[in-house]
């Protein structure tokens, strides 16, 4: 349990805050920290139209349960479609959706119709969420740093937040920001490995959002791996499908969610840095 002084762990942070990390720099606002909060909101919000004016009605296609009917329908209609991970960007989301929502059988069917470039416009629209989620983990990791700081808070080794980003294009790289250079070196290269693997059982084909959009959410924790597919592996044409497709998406999915464990440990070393973990009574130094 980590335990710094004047510290109370059981405390959360509450509703209030983890509900305003869905809107990029509010959190950041409320710290005030004006500059930081506009630059949070401008930097997701142009993210994710980068990539919305290549994918547009696409984003209900890759949506965890497609807007044909029922409550989903509903959901979509209001600009919330439960489509991850843009909906941690929740204003993008919410606006790209209203603008391209088109409920008739014209529209469904374009839902289901690939574009040109859909593979980095659906990476840029899926970064936009993750970004947000950075911004938000910043913003909870200051408002924690002054509730338990005392009255000078100290500042960490690294930015927590920021060593988690950097372990989500590069795993291993946050490690190294925040000093842990061998540690971050085995943990990304473990991720790497796994993710390569993929790609090369499903010569290639693994990590695409078309067809595997449910995968693709957890493969996207690999940003690097995930903008690598969308750039080079992707674009290529499959003719049938390999041998070993299913191996490659499962192998590229452990990736994905090995690098989250990896952005975690990132996140919690360069905290630790401030509030180190308390021994228990009568261990010694």
């Amino acid at each position: 349990m980590v335990t710094p002084k004047s510290s109370d762990p059981g405390r959360g942070l509450g509703l209030s805050a983890f509900l305003a990390g869905f809107v990029p720099g509010l959190l950041q606002y409320q710290l005030g920290q004006t500059q930081r909060a506009v630059v949070a909101f401008a930097s997701c919000t142009a993210v994710f139209f980068a990539g919305w004016l290549v994918v547009g009605e696409r984003l209900f296609y890759w949506a965890l349960l497609t807007p044909d009917q029922g409550v989903m329908r509903m959901l979509a209609s209001f600009g919330l479609p439960v489509t991850l991970p843009e909906l941690l960007n929740l204003p993008a989301n919410v606006v790209g959706a209203l603008l391209a929502f088109d409920p008739s059988p014209t529209g469904q069917r374009i839902w289901r119709e690939p574009r040109a470039l859909e593979h980095l416009g659906g990476f840029l629209t899926g970064a936009s969420g993750m970004l947000a989620a950075f911004w938000s983990a910043a913003g909870h990791w200051e408002l924690r740093r002054r509730r338990d700081g005392g009255a000078t808070p100290a500042m960490p080794i690294a930015d927590p937040a920021l060593c988690a980003a950097m372990s989500w294009l590069v795993p291993g790289l946050g490690h190294a920001k925040a000093g842990q250079k061998d540690k971050g070196l085995l943990m990304g290269g473990a991720v790497l490995a796994v993710f390569a693997l993929g790609l090369l059982l499903s010569h290639g084909h693994a990590v695409d959002r078309a067809n595997y959009s449910v995968w693709w959410i957890a493969q996207n924790l690999f940003g690097g791996g995930s903008l690598f597919a969308a750039l080079v592996t992707g674009p290529l044409e499959q003719v049938q499908a390999p041998l070993h497709c299913d191996a490659g998406v499962i192998f590229c999915t452990v990736a994905g969610l090995m690098n989250l464990v990896v952005m975690i440990d990132a996140f919690t070393v360069a905290e630790r840095s401030v509030f180190p973990v308390a021994k228990p009574e009568g261990v010694a130094s």
